[in-house]
């Protein structure tokens, strides 16, 4: 039995390091914005969840901008880690959207959307370090070039276009996470959404754009 499993069972309070609190306010954090579907945050509700005082939540955040930091930094790490600037950068559009949606839809199952539910905010955005907005900016370069490149579509369409795809796998993770779709299910709607996206505009005889 461990250290802190003994003192559970024997009531005594058991003490946490720094890191596993700064974690423990980040997980909260994360939960309370994928619940609430707002970044509209509370660190009195935080350190409630967590049984801590507001001054300790307030020791490690000093204000909400630097614990929704936090936790947009944990996603995108973990994004990083899955290969999603690799996977919007191979192939042609139908592939790399189909691809960066796979990933970002399993990101949702299995953490939620508070990336999108904050970095959509953008007053709030521009208020904070930017590490998610950055790595949307990439992903939305290389899929609009792609667009562009294939579609011959001009680059404020191209824009528009990768920007109404991103709604697909954040829906499609979203009835994951509420048990609506497995995630087989949910992927293969996803590639089915993008495919029809795409191939509805793939340049046409008399459509304007250069086939």
């Amino acid at each position: 039995m461990t250290n802190a499993s003994k003192a559970a069972s024997s009531g005594a309070r058991v003490r946490h390091s720094a890191t596993d609190r700064r974690q423990q306010m980040i997980d909260a954090a994360d939960q309370i914005v994928n619940r609430d579907r707002s970044p509209d945050l509370s660190l009195r509700e935080v350190a409630d969840m967590v049984g801590a005082s507001r001054a300790l939540v307030y020791a490690y955040f000093p204000d909400k901008l630097r614990l929704l930091d936090a936790v947009l930094q944990q996603h995108v790490d973990r994004l990083l880690a899955d290969g999603i600037v690799q996977a919007a950068s191979r192939g042609a559009l139908v592939e790399r959207a189909c691809a960066v949606s796979r990933l970002y839809l399993r990101h949702v199952a299995q953490y939620g959307a508070a990336l999108e539910l904050v970095v959509r905010d953008e007053p709030l955005a521009r208020q904070l370090e930017g590490a998610a907005s950055r790595l949307r900016g990439r992903l939305y370069r290389a899929l609009a070039r792609a667009a562009r490149l294939d579609l011959h579509m001009p680059a404020h369409e191209a824009v528009a276009l990768v920007q109404l795809l991103a709604v697909i796998p954040e829906e499609a993770g979203k009835h994951v996470r509420m048990q609506v779709l497995t995630v087989p299910e949910a992927e293969a709607l996803s590639d089915r959404l993008m495919g029809a996206a795409i191939a509805a505009q793939v340049p046409r005889p008399g459509s304007g754009r250069p086939g």
